[in-house]
């Protein structure tokens, strides 16, 4: 059996692109498609949370250590043996296991690597396609060999690689100078297309999706689509991955805070997902029934995404709000700081039917409450990539009586 070893040291993007996933049961490989493997970790037919997470370990370890097929066909062996065949199907063959679980090393690692391999790359003007396997190689990627295109250009949406299960290959960023060397003086003409390669499953783009809103948004689909004993453990498993799409998210808080102060105010339409319904609030809302025994009409959001734009940052921290009260919106900005902290750890939520808004509180040392509000199921058209998504729209103070009005979803006021 070939032994798959990486060729490369593991690199913090694509460790980060793998340990933000959220974990998904499955019964088929194609629950997932496309840029919402970019946002969950499934296994075909893995609906046990726990054996998921050991599998996801398992993964990660490989990924953070350079570990090769070896170490990780050894700790798959042990999980099965702990806890099952990871599919339910106990009648495979050894050959058949072992094959499972080479997709699994091989898919997860290939797409991490190339996923994270494109935060550099994009920022090179061309990119040049790499073909690397050695046995059994596929036509149209020896084709594609030494192929180069500009990084923005819309064949790489559905060309870059892995471009099929077991590819291997890569691609390597160009400069002007390198071009040059290449005896070029612009990019190839675009390949047609070709018959059923990359196959349907894998005509994406791992690196652009890891950091696609509408992707995001689609796998917040698929969770809420999930049956509810399923989408619940999902939904619990995701309050424990941080989003972190903007590592300088509190710096660009505080930009924001420095173009107020200078008069200089200039959204962009940025946007962030910040994270996603809590599974308590999602279970009260399909209800109608509060846990302040208050009633609403039932409601169960389209996506469980939550995201913000530069201009809610700008809307929470505008002058006009604090009136000369240099401590209020001091506590506001590091509110903003911590927005997906604040989501995943509010100490109430509520639910406002006027606004269709859900309301994340925590409690200040004040006693009173500072506020994010979350338009449920909005169509953002302010932003650069118009999705649907409980969409937080500005900060607020409240004391613990004019939260009460509310309808309590998860947590608890005092």
């Amino acid at each position: 059996m070939p032994d798959f070893r990486i060729a490369y040291r593991p690199f913090p993007q694509q460790q980060a692109y793998f340990r933000r996933k959220v974990n998904m049961p499955s019964a088929r490989w194609d629950d997932l498609m496309h840029g919402e493997h970019a946002h969950g970790f499934m296994a075909a037919g893995v609906a046990r949370m726990d054996v998921l997470e050991d599998i996801r370990q398992a993964m990660q370890g490989a990924i953070d250590h350079g570990e090769g097929w070896p170490a990780f066909q050894a700790r798959m062996r042990e999980i099965i043996e702990n806890k099952g065949w990871i599919g339910g199907a106990g009648d495979e063959s050894d050959a058949r296991r072992a094959w499972r679980m080479r997709t699994i090393y091989q898919t997860n690692l290939r797409t991490s690597y190339m996923a994270g391999r494109w935060e550099e790359l994009q920022k090179f003007p061309y990119l040049r396609y790499q073909h690397n396997t050695v046995t059994n190689p596929r036509e149209e990627h020896q084709q594609w060999n030494g192929l180069v295109l500009a990084s923005d250009d819309p064949w790489w949406d559905t060309h870059y690689p892995p471009n099929g299960w077991g590819c291997r290959c890569t691609v390597t960023g160009i400069g002007k100078g390198r071009m040059r060397m290449l005896g070029k003086d612009g990019p190839d003409p675009v390949p047609g297309p070709s018959d059923g390669d990359p196959p349907p499953e894998w005509a994406y783009h791992p690196g652009k999706a890891a950091r696609s809103l509408p992707a995001a948004e689609a796998f917040g689909r698929k969770v809420m689509a999930l049956p509810p004993e399923w989408r619940k453990v999902v939904l619990d498993d995701a309050q424990s991955r941080r989003v972190e799409w903007f590592g300088d998210w509190p710096a660009f808080v505080d930009t924001v805070r420095s173009e107020i102060a200078a008069g200089a105010a200039r959204p962009q339409g940025a946007a962030t997902p910040l994270g996603f319904i809590p599974s308590g609030a999602v279970g009260v809302l399909a209800t109608g029934r509060a846990l302040n025994g208050r009633t609403f009409a039932p409601v169960l959001p389209q996506t469980a995404l939550i995201a913000t734009t530069d201009r809610a940052v700008y809307h929470a921290l505008r002058d006009a709000k604090f009136d000369d009260r240099p401590q209020l919106r001091e506590l506001f900005a590091e509110a903003m700081r911590t927005a997906p902290e604040w989501v995943a750890r509010a100490d109430a939520v509520l639910w406002d039917p006027e606004l269709s808004a859900l309301l994340f509180a925590r409690k200040a040392a004040d006693g009173r409450y500072l506020t994010l509000v979350a338009r449920v199921d909005m169509l953002e058209q302010r932003s650069k990539q118009p999705i649907t998504a409980a969409w937080v729209r500005t900060l607020e103070i409240y004391g613990s009586q004019a939260l009460a009005r509310f309808s309590l979803v998860s947590g608890a006021l005092e």
